[in-house]
């Protein structure tokens, strides 16, 4: 899955043999276009399993871990996700 950080907003695009995907959901943030790919499974295991209705996704590259930790300093968890390697043809 490619996603794009941008300013109020994250780009999710997917390509599968069976076709195309893509969606865009409201954020807060500053990522200034941040690319960055996922396996969309582990992604989304993560973030199943948050006991949280916010969570904070803090990226430093596209290449560096992306973790997932609690937005409200009452709950407690540490999620990290390896990115993946993006091929520059797709998007």
């Amino acid at each position: 899955m490619r996603c794009t950080f941008g300013d109020g907003v994250i780009r999710l695009l997917t390509v599968t043999p069976l076709g195309r995907a893509s969606d865009e959901c409201a954020a807060e943030g500053n990522a200034e276009d941040l690319e960055i790919g996922f396996n969309n499974r582990y992604l989304l295991d993560a973030l199943k399993a948050v006991p949280a209705d916010k969570v904070f996704i803090k990226l430093m590259s596209g290449i560096s871990p992306c973790l997932i930790v609690p937005a409200d300093e009452g709950d407690s968890f540490l999620y990290m996700i390896l990115p993946v390697r993006l091929k520059a043809n797709e998007g």
